[in-house]
């Protein structure tokens, strides 16, 4: 067996697969890689459960690890859906490592060992090289050692069942290799979505930007949670991990008095005084959330009369001071000034639970927090079609003539809502360029995943280039396109060879890509399939969780 994987690792494939990951692979395990990344939560947690088999958060760990998760900064591992990414790559693995084992396939202890002698591991699908677990060209053990443990948050055994899972799962990927044939038709529509290649400009109106200006009224609420009281009930049963022995949760609000955390002492005193003012303007009896939403400076919660929702210690953004003083106060009263890390604020909690709670107990927040998405999805549609129209109207210009980046230091003449400077531009929609791209499954470069979208962009042509708004993500996208860059035939008889050793790869990935999915379908529709969608989060708090359904096809692949 050992012998034959030698063998397999000297195929066109492996070389091909590490010359591709090789430098990726240095960069994400290379000194300045770092371990402290924890992008599962509490290691004692399940990230999910594929078949029979239990995937702890360790093993997620892993996997983001591996992809490279670590390099990315939380927004932008946000905009890449990396760690769904790294979800589906892992049920993916542990549906042909399960295949494997039907098939009668076996991995020893010593395969196992081998490979990572030879400074060698496989990263969910990935064969890569390690070249630090070696000293003087040698294995050594304490660095290989020091590596997993570090690295990827494991021990020398977890680590070898790991890779035991990889190589079940790479044992069947070579056997669809095996069975990928091509045709000189298939080489040459291969090369023609190779060579086919547009530039776009777009601009984004995503709802997220919508939400701080929606304020549902209580009636507004109780008719929406009437209206949809099966899709609330399967949104709590989905976070129902949240609702069990919760810990001591606080229903906050808050006004924020903003100062620099370099601000001279007479500038910091102006604020508290400020601050001072509102409060006693509060205990004669105006409501917090009026002075909130008319004097407050914290633009996430200005326009909701500063409510924060429901926050547990450790997670309400406020600052350890603020934190530690209103969970140290009475219900009902307001706490401050107090100075946190924006600033003075002032604090109330008009409610708190703990424990386990019942799905009538959130069903209110639950329909609020839809109901706010909803509107702010309508919104975001509402002015990309007006986006549409002006750009529509506007023969000869570009969006990024219409929706321009912000000069330094000014403000936007359209869409900045009467702020002024950098900051009245920091909301409004502005033109982005995706830059030469060609067609890669439901990827648009820079846009996002859409089969739709993927399909209509290269359709579009010179003499009709707008396109949208789309759908991407729960974002509202309009296009232009700006270059279209059509195949070099000539090239297709000089690289014939070439390019149907590359055909050859790309369909060997469309039928894995294919037999996944079916597998998962399987799966899930047999109820074996069952994932925690709190460690797919990258922000802090119940209202962070990430849409994402197994077996998509909109789930995002490396």
């Amino acid at each position: 067996m050992l012998e034959q994987m030698r063998k397999s690792s000297q195929s066109l494939l492996i070389y091909i697969l590490f010359g591709i990951v090789i430098a990726v692979f240095i960069v994400n395990f290379g000194p300045q890689s770092g371990g402290g990344c924890d992008p599962g939560g509490d290691v004692d947690n399940v990230a999910a459960q594929v078949g029979g088999r239990v995937l702890t958060t360790n093993n997620f760990r892993y996997g983001y690890m591996m992809l490279g998760g670590g390099q990315f900064p939380a927004a932008v591992a946000k905009q890449r859906r990396v760690k769904e990414t790294v979800m589906d790559k892992l049920i993916e693995r542990e549906l042909f490592a399960e295949e494997a084992l039907r098939l009668g396939f076996r991995i020893s202890d010593e395969e196992v060992e081998d490979l990572i002698f030879e400074a060698k591991m496989i990263g969910l699908g990935y064969p890569r090289m390690v070249p630090r677990v070696q000293k003087d060209g040698k294995f050594d053990y304490e660095l290989f050692r020091n590596f997993v443990r570090f690295e990827l948050g494991l021990n020398p055994k977890t680590f070898i069942e790991e890779q035991r899972r990889e190589l079940l799962a790479f044992r069947v990927r070579e056997l669809l290799r095996d069975s990928v044939k091509v045709s000189p038709a298939e080489v040459k529509a291969d090369f023609e979505r190779k060579g086919l290649q547009v530039n776009l400009e777009y601009v984004r109106f995503a709802p997220r930007r919508y939400e701080a200006e929606i304020e549902p009224t209580e009636s507004e609420i109780s008719a929406y949670a009437a209206a949809n009281e099966k899709k609330l009930k399967e949104t709590y049963d989905q976070r129902k991990f949240l609702y069990e022995k919760a810990p001591k949760e606080l229903r906050l609000r808050h006004l924020v008095i903003k100062v620099d955390a370099v601000a001279s002492a007479d500038t910091d005193a102006a604020a508290k005084k400020k601050a001072e003012a509102l409060l006693a303007r509060a205990k004669k009896g105006e409501a917090l959330a009026k002075l909130a939403r008319e004097a407050s400076e914290d633009d996430e919660t200005k326009a909701r009369g500063g409510t924060l929702g429901w926050r547990r210690k450790g997670a309400t953004g406020l600052g350890g001071p603020v934190e530690e003083a209103v969970f140290a106060g009475k219900e009902g009263e307001i706490m401050g000034p107090v100075k946190g890390d924006a600033g003075w604020h002032l604090v109330v909690a008009e409610g708190s639970r703990e424990g386990d709670i019942p799905f009538d107990k959130v069903r209110a927040e639950l329909a609020e927090e839809q109901l706010r998405q909803d509107k702010a999805k309508a919104r975001a549609r509402a002015d990309a079609e007006a986006a549409m129209a002006k750009a529509r109207g506007a023969a000869g210009k570009t969006l990024k003539d219409l929706f321009p980046t912000a000069p330094d230091g000014e403000g936007a003449a359209d869409g900045g809502k009467g702020k002024t400077g950098a900051s009245a531009f920091s909301d409004a929609p502005r033109a982005e360029e995706t830059g030469l791209f060609s067609r890669r499954g439901a990827v648009v470069e820079g846009i996002g995943v859409s089969n739709d979208l993927a399909k209509a962009v290269f359709e579009m042509k010179p003499d009709a280039p707008l396109g949208g708004p789309y759908d991407v993500s729960g974002s509202w996208v309009v296009l232009r396109l700006k270059e279209r860059k059509e195949p070099d035939m000539a090239e297709l008889e000089k690289k014939k060879d070439e390019l149907a050793r590359d055909a050859e790869l790309t369909k060997w990935e469309q039928v894995m890509t294919a037999w996944a999915d079916r597998l998962c379908t399987e799966a899930k529709e047999a109820k074996r399939l069952d994932v925690n969608r709190d460690v797919l989060r990258y922000d802090e708090g119940p209202e962070a969780s990430v849409a994402y359904e197994p077996c998509s096809p909109l789930s995002s692949r490396m």
